[in-house]
C-alpha cells in the first residue's frame, strides 16, 4: 500500500467507528434499552466493528479502493476533502491527524495513571482475620458464589485502616478485603458489596478488562473506540450491580455500600501529580466518577430494568445495517 492508501484506511477506520458508535447510541435511546446486558451487547457491535467488520471489508472487497467505486458507488469519499486546504494542509489530513490525536489523548488519560499505579503498587500486607470473622466471610462468599453460579474465590485479607474491596485474578480469582472496609460497612452492605465483586468474577470481567485494554492500545488512534470502551466499562459495573442485587436480595444495601465506599476513597491523590494539566483535569474527572456512582445508586433504588424482546435479533440487525451502510463510505 502507498502512504495515501494507508491514510485512507486510517481515516475510514476512524470515521466508520464514529458512525457505528453514534448509530448504536441512537438505537439504545430509540429502543429505550435500559437492561445493562443488552446495552453491552449493542455497544460491542460498535466496539467490534473496527476490529472485525472493517478489516473484513478492506480485505474481502478490494474493489472499494478503486477509482471506479469512488466515482460511481461510494456515498462519501473522505479523500476529496484533501482539496480543501488550511494552512497549506488538506482538510483530510487535518481530520485524520486531529481525531488520531484526540484518540491518543483519551487513551493516555486512562493508560498513564493505570501504569503509574501498577508501578507504585506494593504487594498487599496480607494477614489473617480472627477465626470468627474468617468463618463468617467464608460462609458469605460461598453462599453468594452458589447464587451467582461460580466458585467461591480466595479471600485476601489486608490489614489496612483504609477501605479496600475489589476482585482480582484471571486464573486464580480472589476478593481483596481490608479491615477498614469491614469497619465501614454494616453486615448487609458488606454482603451486597461482596456480591458485586463476585458478579464481576462470575462474568470473568478481570480477563475481559485486559482484553479491552489491549484493544484500546491497538486502537489508540481511534477516539470513538476509546469513548465506547469507557461506556462499556460503565455498563459492566451496572450489570454487576444488577446481578449482585439479585443474589443478595437487597438493592438498598448495595446502593448504600457503594456510596460509603465512594465517599471514603474519594479525595486528593496520595502522590504529587506530574502530568501536564493533571491538576486542571482532576476535578472534572472526579465529578464524572461521582456522577457515575450517583447514577448507579439511582438505578438501584428502582426496580430492575426489563429486557427488551428479540435482543439477539436487534444486535444482528444493528450489525447488518451498519455493514451495509458503511460499505459505501470510503
Amino acid at each position: 500500500m502507498t502512504s495515501a492508501t494507508w491514510a485512507d484506511v486510517l481515516a475510514q477506520a476512524i470515521f466508520h467507528t464514529l458512525v457505528a458508535s453514534l448509530y448504536v447510541e441512537a438505537l439504545v435511546r430509540t429502543w429505550r434499552v435500559r437492561d445493562p446486558g443488552q446495552r453491552i451487547a449493542l455497544r460491542l457491535t460498535a466496539l467490534g466493528y473496527p476490529l472485525v467488520l472493517f478489516p473484513a471489508l478492506v480485505l474481502l472487497f478490494p474493489v472499494r479502493a478503486g477509482d471506479a467505486f469512488r466515482e460511481g458507488g461510494a456515498l462519501l469519499v473522505g479523500r476529496r476533502w484533501a482539496d480543501v486546504r488550511l494552512f497549506g494542509t488538506g482538510m483530510f489530513q487535518w481530520f485524520v491527524g486531529g481525531l488520531a490525536a484526540i484518540g491518543l489523548a483519551l487513551l493516555l488519560m486512562d493508560l498513564v495513571p493505570f501504569l503509574c499505579r501498577r508501578r507504585r503498587a506494593r504487594p498487599p500486607e496480607r494477614a489473617a482475620p480472627d477465626p470468627e470473622t474468617a468463618a463468617r466471610l467464608g460462609a458469605t462468599l460461598a453462599e453468594l458464589a452458589t447464587r451467582l453460579g461460580t466458585r467461591a474465590p480466595a479471600l485476601v485479607w489486608v490489614e489496612r485502616g483504609a477501605p479496600v474491596l475489589f476482585c482480582t485474578g484471571i486464573r486464580r480469582p480472589a476478593v481483596v478485603l481490608s479491615r477498614g472496609a469491614l469497619r465501614l460497612l454494616d453486615a448487609a452492605e458488606l454482603r451486597a458489596a461482596l456480591a458485586h465483586e463476585l458478579a464481576h468474577l462470575a462474568r470473568r470481567d478481570p480477563a475481559a478488562s485486559w482484553v479491552v485494554l489491549l484493544a484500546r492500545v491497538a486502537m489508540g488512534f481511534n477516539p470513538a473506540f476509546q469513548v465506547v470502551s469507557r461506556a462499556l466499562a460503565r455498563d459492566a459495573e451496572w450489570l454487576a450491580d444488577e446481578h449482585a442485587a439479585e443474589a443478595c436480595g437487597d438493592r438498598l444495601a448495595l446502593a448504600s455500600g457503594l456510596l460509603k465506599l465512594h465517599r471514603a476513597t474519594a479525595g486528593p491523590p496520595p502522590v504529587r501529580r506530574t502530568l501536564p494539566l493533571a491538576a486542571a483535569l482532576s476535578e472534572p474527572l472526579a465529578r464524572v466518577r461521582s456522577r457515575d456512582i450517583e447514577l448507579r445508586c439511582r438505578r438501584l433504588l428502582q426496580p430492575p430494568a426489563p429486557r427488551l424482546p428479540f435482543g439477539a435479533a436487534r444486535v444482528a440487525l444493528a450489525a447488518l445495517t451498519l455493514t451495509a451502510l458503511l460499505f459505501f463510505v470510503i
